[in-house]
């Protein structure tokens, strides 16, 4: 996480080393960084695409996803034999003990054939030492609500100690559902009490009703956490 300093500014956190030259900066497309990583050990990642970006946010998310790592080198073999390294877009590992490498593409890149094959080379050589699975995602994978409540979770990464304790406190006998807009009334501190509650549903001690975009209106319930 940003640590704060004692005077009440934040440092950021280290940036991540890679095998490969990250193009930021172009002005030809989308760049930029995010934090990933565990709270105890996070790096400032580079990404080279909205779309790396918004499947990151997706993956950091995602309750079944313990750790993301982005830019990971593998070495393969084409079919005359010579050697290359592929840097994979993200590796994640989930809550089942397994990992997926990931290949991130605007979708109308998979109708080369060139790339498909290519990929399949790659993913044929990957032994479950590096990956169980070899997956590819695309824009497609992102749906609004998908996108939108990934963006508001992970902004609401860094914790407010006093505005949490009050929102904890104000669920603890929660037993219905309720609207979201209905707990920020009842946690006061203005915009910071919407916040906390999207907190909660980060840490699964709230969760949505149904699938829907994290709003005022939105309904939830207490979850398992």
């Amino acid at each position: 996480m940003i640590m704060q300093t004692p005077s009440g500014g934040y440092l950021l956190p280290p940036k991540a080393q890679y095998s490969r030259k990250v193009a930021k900066g172009t002005q030809k497309h989308f760049t930029g960084q995010l934090t990933l990583g565990s709270d105890e050990n996070p790096c400032l990642s580079d990404v080279e695409s909205h779309t790396e970006m918004a499947i990151a946010l997706n993956l950091m998310t995602r309750p079944d996803v313990i750790h993301v790592e982005n830019q990971v080198p593998f070495r393969w073999r084409d079919a005359t034999g010579k050697p290359h390294i592929h840097h994979f877009d993200f590796r994640v590992l989930r809550t089942d003990g397994t990992r997926i490498a990931i290949f991130v593409k605007a979708a109308f890149r998979l109708e080369s054939r060139r790339l498909m094959a290519e990929f399949a080379t790659i993913a044929a050589q990957v032994t479950p030492d590096f990956a169980d699975r070899v997956v590819v995602m695309t824009e497609k994978d992102n749906d609004p609500i998908t996108s939108h409540n990934a963006e508001l979770l992970y902004a609401a990464r860094l914790a407010e100690p006093e505005v949490d304790s009050v929102a904890r406190k104000t669920i603890q006998e929660l037993k219905t559902t309720v609207r979201i807009g209905a707990l920020i009334e009842e946690i006061g501190h203005s915009g910071q009490g919407f916040w906390a509650v999207v907190r909660l549903l980060r840490s699964g001690e709230l969760r949505l009703v149904k699938r829907e975009k994290i709003t005022h209106d939105a309904l939830v319930v207490r979850g398992k956490a």
